[in-house]
């Protein structure tokens, strides 16, 4: 049985993407085979792709830290074949091949159950980091009023979901006017303003003092001007780089009685984390989280779908369909 597969044989940009054949690899012990169906694109993949990527990974790789499929070999794990489940993170298309391919082969560790969710392919990843940020660590409360930076990327809309369906209001940024009224028009913000150097200025004089903000931006510069629009006691969550300034920025000045902290999906594994992934999963079959697709693409357009995100064009997801 043959499976294809987007294989990077080393750094550059979209068209160094190779589309290869190998056999469908073999079930071993603790790993299962999926069949992919379709897989979420992430920033992380670009920097991968442009050979930023963590120590362990190296070239050549097939990317990809999530996907959405059905198990064709269990393996001696406790999943069936046809469990419809998603996988994600734990080395996937970095220490290990990922899942730009019709089939991958994963540590059962990596893998959770999923119900029959519409687009389930754009949940994993984005979902829980925002889980993470959201709830973990900012702890948020229907009462409080939240401030999205980044709030066009897939992230952002999610953490603006999640806020909204706890009853927060929820204000959001964006670096582009037009990404800023797309954003209005499709999300349940209440306000999007156009970020700039009197971002922080213009939201306390619409909305007042906040409570909490999500950074998905990260660069210096908007962490400074987030903590800004807190007073003491505000709560600061940082993840993600939209800015792309890590290791170039300086460490950013965050005052003295803001907390802080900076979100890790990395970490997340089954069988300690499947109650996490079935409730946002489960919201999402409930239509509590929208699934923020901006556009889809063939598993054939992988490419466009990467020129598409390192340009910057997206407002939400980019979903590859595999279509096996």
């Amino acid at each position: 049985m043959v499976m294809r597969a987007w294989q990077l044989a080393g750094p550059g940009g979209p068209e160094v993407f190779t589309c290869v054949e190998r056999p469908v690899p073999a079930a071993e012990p603790g790993k299962v085979v999926i069949e992919v169906e379709g897989f979420g694109l992430n920033r992380s993949e670009l920097f991968s792709r442009r050979g930023l990527s963590s120590p362990d990974f190296s070239f050549p790789r097939v990317l990809g830290l999530e996907c959405a499929g059905r198990i064709l070999h269990p393996s001696d794990s406790d999943l069936q074949s046809g469990a419809r489940v998603v996988a994600l993170m734990g080395g996937m298309g970095r220490s290990y091949d990922g899942s730009y391919a019709t089939h991958i082969v994963v540590p059962r560790s990596q893998v959770f159950r999923a119900p029959e969710v519409p687009h389930l392919a754009a949940y994993p990843e984005t979902y829980n980091t925002a889980v993470g940020v959201c709830l973990d660590n900012l702890q948020l409360v229907g009462t409080e009023k939240l401030l999205v930076r980044g709030g066009t990327s897939a992230l952002g809309m999610a953490a603006i979901a999640i806020a909204k369906d706890l009853g927060c209001t929820v204000v959001a940024t964006s670096r582009r006017p037009e990404k800023a009224r797309r954003l209005a028009e499709t999300s349940p913000v209440d306000q999007v303003f156009v970020d700039g150097d009197d971002i922080a200025e213009r939201v306390l004089a619409d909305t007042g003092p906040l409570d909490a903000v999500v950074d998905c931006v990260g660069s210096k510069a908007a962490v400074e001007s987030s903590c800004r629009t807190m007073p003491r006691g505000g709560r600061l969550g940082m993840v993600g780089q939209l800015a792309e300034s890590w290791g170039t920025d300086a460490p950013p000045h965050i005052p003295e009685g803001i907390t802080h902290s900076f979100t890790r999906s990395d970490l997340i594994r089954s069988p300690d984390d499947d109650e996490r992934v079935r409730k946002f999963l489960d919201k999402a079959a409930a239509g509590r989280y929208p699934s923020n697709v901006h556009a889809f693409f063939s598993f054939e357009d992988l490419p466009e779908a990467h020129r598409v995100m390192e340009a910057n064009e997206a407002v939400g997801k980019l979903v590859v369909e595999v279509g096996c």
